[in-house]
């Protein structure tokens, strides 16, 4: 809204109560803390905030220095949970990200490929 004000050439008073509304907004919507996640040993996944545990991380789990998409499978169900890494400390993300590389999942090898079944992942 404040840079839609700033382009359309707008008084500065608009522009101030644009960036107003715009940090109000901002203070009231809050989004919510990521979800506890914990990455099993075993390559199992739960989440006990929502009462969710034994879940399969799934083909379409992605995953960079600044972000990780976690596909996450149960029988009858997929969930996709997105982490930002200004969301956990510096040690928890790094950890975080090694157990990902380490319990790469399972796919099926493109036909005619190498026949190499891991996913990737980045």
């Amino acid at each position: 809204m404040g840079a839609a004000c700033v382009a359309l050439g707008a008084p500065w008073p608009i522009r101030v109560i644009a960036l107003g509304f715009v940090a109000a907004h901002a203070l009231a919507r809050r989004p919510p803390p990521a979800p506890r996640v914990i990455l099993g040993a075993d390559g199992r996944v739960s989440l006990p905030d929502r009462g969710l545990a034994d879940l399969e991380l799934g083909p379409r789990t992605r995953y960079t220095t600044l972000w990780i998409r976690l596909d996450l499978r149960a029988p009858g169900r997929t969930l996709y949970i997105l982490l930002v890494a200004d969301q956990l400390d510096e040690s928890s993300w790094r950890a975080a990200l090694s157990e990902l590389r380490r319990m790469r999942p399972r796919a099926a090898p493109a036909p005619g490929g190498s026949g190499d079944s891991r996913s990737d992942l980045r």
